[in-house]
């Protein structure tokens, strides 16, 4: 079965080009089983919106929501996702396993430290995985305020220097090594994603599945 791990869309990321259901209906003709929406969570995306915080977070779940109603019409599995960015650099961390409820719970997260991300996500059983740690703007964080890091980038348009963030991640072997499309446009459809055996249904089923390393990737 196959999932892809990054992908966006253009209901929330403000650089997704493709529709929450035209996104879901093409990983489903291509094959994948699920994948997770990791739309941008940063200042460019929120702080435009007007309302209460809480509110911004609503509207920010749109794409989501309609991922989510799309895959149940194409028959894939839909989870939730975000990609953060922080204040102190251009870094941006993919969040696996947490739910809506925890960006209730913590809707200026985007606002903090790497070691508080880190902590929220832990403590509601999610984990932290840096995207493309080498690529032009980016650098790689802390080792020990990650659960993980891409590898495998597939982005196109961008050199994420995919080799040095596998130098990276075999210097430091907790780390779990993930593979992502970073979906954005309809080029990207299904250059990266993993492999498993395992039936992955919730949050928890994909956390459990890359702890366990039960997984091959997607693309390199």
């Amino acid at each position: 079965m196959k999932w892809e791990l990054h992908a966006h869309c253009c209901e929330t990321s403000l650089c997704g080009h493709v529709p929450a259901e035209e996104l879901v209906k093409s990983y489903a003709g291509a094959g994948y089983t699920g994948l997770v929406l990791t739309d941008h969570y940063n200042d460019k995306t929120l702080d435009p919106m007007d309302g209460t915080d809480a509110e911004k977070v609503e509207k920010w779940l749109h794409g989501y929501e309609l991922a989510r109603a799309a895959g149940e019409k194409y028959g894939l599995c839909v989870l939730f996702g975000l990609e953060a960015r922080l204040p102190i650099n251009e870094n941006d961390y993919l969040i696996f396993g947490a739910t809506p409820e925890f960006l209730r719970a913590h809707p200026l997260l985007y606002r903090g430290t790497l070691p508080e991300l880190h902590r929220l996500a832990n403590d509601c059983g999610a984990i932290v995985v840096q995207a493309h740690p080498f690529r032009e703007v980016c650098m790689p964080a802390a080792a020990e305020d990650l659960d993980g890091v891409e590898v495998f980038n597939g982005h196109p348009r961008h050199d994420s220097r995919n080799p040095l963030a596998l130098e990276f991640a075999a210097a430091h072997p907790h780390l779990i090594c993930t593979s992502g499309s970073d979906y954005h446009r309809t080029q990207d459809l299904a250059t990266g994603g993993i492999e498993t055996d395992r039936d992955i249904r919730t949050p928890a089923d994909l956390v459990k599945c890359l702890k366990d390393n039960a997984f091959t990737r997607i693309g390199g």
